[in-house]
């Protein structure tokens, strides 16, 4: 097994020292680099001061160039003076990377766009131009990168006891301004709208006796609680359709704009969530080079297995005086297909990260991303654990030889770790250990950053 390393924001701790740092990362496993978003610190910042420290706005690693804007009808994004000495060292280091015979990315390659329309971002075509423009504009710039990966967008796929209090709310997820966008895709908004009412009042009207008759039957069974409503089930198609249709316009206006190939990749969340988000694993692999779904696994914080379910449990208790932890769990289970080894309730997920869990979640999660395609170098799935992974709770760097070993079992041939400002010594001895030579502490001068950064 290989892994990428993501440098995330604060490229200049490692454009500095990048040779000291790519020898070390390679010789522990690394063939692959991803940058970005491409951005600088701030001009003012002063050497070993970090963004979030100063909380200054970042520069944008290069100036635009009109032309490129010019030819998707769109308005660049104002021009902001970049510091030349960081643009010049930052293609040494993309420079440095790809003569090691890595793979190198840039990550969210359209930040920086200029102004798109007053649609939403799905459905408007100004926006995706001004989009892909940007796209377009960072890969001329920096014309030895292999390409980009996209960080969404996707659906909201959470539930709240607070109501709306997640940043990814189901419920607050149907804006009149997709209205458009439901009409050229063949659907009505008003009747996926009133399917999303429907849903909600469905979920604060759940009993012991209905879920015990339906958790447990399948997708007929899940149908079944969730109301047989086809509406609903016209809402998630049009999440998957239009997810799609975005990916599908971006790939073709890239593609078309570009004077030589560039790969781009999408990070999903993981397979049991991802058709909720709007993802559909098959589709995507069809139009995008490379899919990074998120094995996230922690509790607690956002994005990660464990804590979505616990919020799903939570939040169905809270909507539901009458059910008991172990039907939420099956709740739970008939919606996304997910039973945890050995958690019958909320207290158990907070060991849930067993042996026998990574053995059958991570496993059965790497597999059913494996499924879409037929060269397994296409599925690099984010990786992250450490002190504090996405605010969540602590995972350790035995957390991640069990992830990893089993991920491997079931095919997977590299994964991308996010990212190495949070990086800590023990995951790097293990990821180190597994997929290059072990890093020896007491012979390197490569020491992992540990920094607890989002």
């Amino acid at each position: 097994m290989k892994l990428w390393m993501d440098v995330m924001r604060d490229l200049e701790s490692v454009m500095e020292n990048h040779e000291r740092l790519f020898s070390a990362w390679a010789e522990g496993g690394v063939d692959g680099l991803v940058m970005g978003p491409p951005v600088f610190n701030a001009a003012d910042l002063m050497p070993g001061v970090r963004p979030r420290e100063k909380g200054s706005e970042p520069v944008p690693t290069y100036e635009p160039n009109p032309e490129v804007y010019r030819r998707f009808g769109v308005t660049p994004p104002d021009t902001v003076p970049v510091p030349k000495g960081r643009r010049a060292l930052l293609e040494k280091t993309f420079a440095a990377a790809k003569n090691l015979g890595w793979s190198v990315w840039i990550f969210q390659p359209q930040t920086g766009m200029g102004p798109g329309g007053d649609g939403h971002h799905l459905a408007d075509e100004k926006t995706r131009a001004a989009i892909c423009a940007r796209m377009v504009d960072t890969f001329e710039q920096f014309p030895g990168v292999d390409g980009g990966i996209m960080d969404g967008p996707e659906w909201g796929y959470e539930i709240d006891p607070n109501h709306m209090g997640h940043r990814s709310y189901i419920f607050n997820d149907l804006p009149e301004s997709v209205s458009p966008l439901c009409k050229s895709l063949g659907y009505d908004y008003s009747d996926l709208f009133a399917a999303k009412d429907r849903l909600y009042k469905c979920l604060h009207s759940l009993t012991p006796s209905r879920v015990n008759l339906y958790a447990a039957g399948g997708f007929l069974g899940a149908t079944q609680l969730l109301g047989s409503d086809p509406d609903l089930t016209a809402w998630f198609r049009f999440r998957v359709e239009s997810l799609t249709g975005y990916f599908q316009g971006v790939r073709d206006a890239v593609g078309s704009a570009m004077s030589r190939p560039i790969k781009l990749g999408v990070g999903p969340r993981s397979a049991a969530f991802a058709p909720l988000c709007g993802y559909d694993f098959e589709k995507l692999a069809g139009i995008l080079d490379v899919l990074l779904p998120k094995h996230y696994f922690w509790h607690r914080g956002f994005d990660g297995m464990v804590g979505t379910i616990y919020r799903y449990v939570e939040t169905l208790l809270a909507w539901n005086n009458g059910l008991s932890e172990g039907d939420a769990l099956r709740v739970v289970e008939a919606i996304f297909g997910l039973r945890l080894p050995g958690v019958k309730c909320r207290a158990d997920l907070e060991c849930a990260l067993t042996p026998e869990f990574f053995e059958q979640v991570a496993q059965d999660e790497t597999r059913r991303a494996l499924a879409v395609v037929d060269d397994h170098d296409r599925i690099v799935p984010w990786l992250e654990a450490g002190r504090s992974p996405h605010d969540g709770d602590p995972m350790s760097a035995g957390h991640m030889r069990l992830l990893l070993e089993n991920a491997e079992a079931a095919g997977l041939k590299r994964f991308l770790y996010h990212h190495q400002g949070n990086l800590t010594a023990g995951e790097w001895v293990v990821m180190s250990e597994i997929c290059g030579k072990r890093w020896d502490p007491l012979k390197s001068d490569y020491k992992p950053l540990d920094r607890h950064v989002l």
